[in-house]
């Protein structure tokens, strides 16, 4: 099988090659590598950097300027990669267990209807030590109880009962912790995700977020759609070190806004598929804004945006620039908490 390692990156990371050095150390030799890259504002040492990476002799890679946009269209570059069977993601500052390309392929290989598959993620905080890092990474592997809202907000479709993540009819993901090898969910993380070529062939997101919040969950509804399954599967172990930034947090005190206010206008998204309940999801942006003022240390009003965005761009059915461009505005604001 043809299978290509895709690795979206903006002003490539030293970790990147931390990353390379695991996967010149993969039992499974028949792959190529696509760094799908954007330019910066700093172009000579882009150039520098994408000069490094030709260099390397050990590995078959090549650069693939990403479309035009934000990580959406990065992902849209990696999402169309046409010519390969399986197509494997990753980010510029994961490493790869050694078996982490084979363990992949032997999944799709085994179950011909599986469309996407996550494998195992170890998240680590580097470079850290004593009870302050040991706190943070148990509030990170929280963070799925602040989406277990199973009790008020129930699939949206009963054919996602069981699903360890399912959509809600809030038309927000609902994570119910369930974690059990090859089971069905939309809980697909972007650094630890393979896809066969027919299940997203021509597939685009549409350009409606600022961060890319939930792609993942939006490109496993097209693979549904075509009558393949996503899995999460007990494998293909993928060690992501934990580190704050616009699109990450390292616990529960620190999310970024971007990622509560895309959680929520994920809905946006999903209404175009499903008939959501817009009483559900002020509900719950409703509890969720609540708890943010709480336990979060910037007070996250991120909830409280998404909703406001969501719901008007369902109401007007804005065009997904529009959506884009609002998010991009209103985050530009200070907290509402400060």
């Amino acid at each position: 099988m043809e299978v290509t390692v895709t690795i979206p990156t903006y002003r490539t990371r030293p970790t990147v090659w931390r990353l390379l050095a695991s996967l010149e150390k993969q039992s499974y030799r028949r792959f190529s590598i696509d760094v799908i890259y954007k330019e910066s504002d700093d172009r000579k040492r882009d150039r520098k950097v994408l000069d490094r990476l030709k260099e390397n002799k050990k590995l078959s890679i090549r650069l693939v300027k990403q479309y035009p946009g934000l990580f959406e269209e990065a992902m849209n570059t990696a999402f169309n990669k046409t010519g390969s069977d399986i197509v494997i993601n990753t980010d510029d500052d994961a490493y790869a267990s050694n078996d982490w390309v084979l363990e992949h392929v032997k999944v799709h290989k085994k179950h011909r209807k599986v469309g996407m598959a996550t494998g195992k993620v170890v998240e680590k905080l580097d470079d850290v030590e004593g009870f302050e890092a040991r706190l943070n990474l148990f509030l990170h592997r929280q963070k799925w109880r602040l989406n277990n809202h199973t009790l008020i907000d129930r699939p949206i479709d009963e054919k996602f009962n069981g699903y360890g993540m399912y959509i809600g009819k809030s038309g927000m993901l609902v994570d119910t912790g369930r974690k059990q090898n090859m089971i069905n969910t939309f809980k697909q993380h972007g650094v630890n995700m393979s896809w066969k070529r027919e299940a997203l062939e021509g597939f685009r997101l549409p350009g409606y977020t600022k961060q890319g919040g939930r792609n993942e969950a939006a490109a496993a509804i097209e693979c549904i759609d075509r009558g393949y399954s996503a899995v999460w599967f007990d494998g293909a172990i993928n060690h992501h070190p934990l580190i704050e930034s616009d699109s990450r947090s390292a616990s529960l005190a620190n999310i970024p806004r971007v990622l509560t206010a895309e959680s929520v206008v994920f809905a946006y998204y999903t209404s175009k598929k499903f008939d959501i309940d817009i009483d559900t999801l002020r509900l719950r942006t409703a509890i969720d804004d609540r708890l943010a003022r709480l336990i979060t240390k910037n007070k996250n009003d991120g909830y409280s945006i998404g909703y406001g965005i969501a719901k008007a761009a369902i109401d007007g059915a804005w065009a997904p620039a529009k959506v884009r461009a609002t998010i991009t505005k209103r985050l530009a604001q200070p907290t509402r908490f400060a």
